[in-house]
């Protein structure tokens, strides 16, 4: 890949002469790119690499992510798939959970209890000592509503 700086001597370069053959054996390119560079200095006025057109396009828009911030505000309580058939996303469910991140909510799981699970030992009545459970597991599942920063 040539730099912008070579792009623009080249051009030149062309421009005094007209032979590509001559211009691309100078540079150390084939001639096909020198006459590449010229049809885009025609069409465009410029021979700037194209830094924008590059890479892997986001699967959300910012339409998007404004409205998983919405559904959010107003939801605080809902999942990532919830939000991703609620907004008719055509993205998984992984990318929802990064665009999530990328807010900078907190993504908590719910994890069930055994009086919530359901086996049938875990429905009898509490007999005997009570247990105090103690940190994550009794917070709600769901987003936090409080940003990270």
């Amino acid at each position: 890949m040539l730099h912008n700086e070579t792009r623009k001597l080249l051009i030149d370069a062309w421009n005094k002469t007209h032979n590509a053959r001559e211009v691309a054996e100078c540079f150390s390119v084939n001639t096909s790119t020198v006459y590449r560079l010229e049809k885009r200095m025609r069409e465009t006025g410029s021979v700037e690499t194209r830094l924008s057109l590059r890479g892997r396009k986001p699967g959300l828009s910012q339409t998007d992510l404004q409205n998983i911030d919405r559904i959010i505000q107003e939801q605080p309580d809902i999942t990532i798939h919830e939000i991703r058939e609620g907004l008719r996303l055509q993205v998984s469910d992984e990318t929802v959970r990064k665009a999530v991140l990328k807010l900078g909510y907190v993504y908590k799981k719910k994890s069930l209890h055994a009086s919530e699970q359901g086996r049938p030992r875990c429905q009898v009545q509490k007999g005997g000592m009570e247990k105090t459970y103690v940190g994550e597991r009794h917070k709600q599942p769901g987003i936090s509503g409080r940003k990270r920063y």
